[in-house]
């Protein structure tokens, strides 16, 4: 497709409503995915990312990360609750 064609497209979709537009491009997309062979349209697992920082991540052990967020959180909370009684 030339440049000139999708721009006569272009000024012809300016035309149209926002609801036609809207199906316009729907039917777009639905039209692309369609043709988009399915090993390319994979959808990843956590298992796939299993391993893929460096242990400690950021410089933190993960136990150590959530023993601390969660006491940071329970902290907070009872910090709440003693203002708001």
């Amino acid at each position: 497709m030339t440049g000139d064609t999708l721009k006569k497209l272009l000024r012809q979709a300016d035309l149209l409503t926002p609801s036609e537009r809207l199906l316009l491009a729907t039917r777009l997309i639905d039209g692309v995915r369609h043709k988009i062979p399915a090993t390319e349209y994979r959808r990843l697992k956590w298992r796939d990312l299993q391993g893929s920082l460096p242990h400690p991540a950021l410089g933190e052990d993960a136990q150590d990360y959530i023993t601390r967020t969660r006491r940071d959180d329970t902290k907070y909370r009872d910090n709440l609750l003693k203002r708001n009684p």
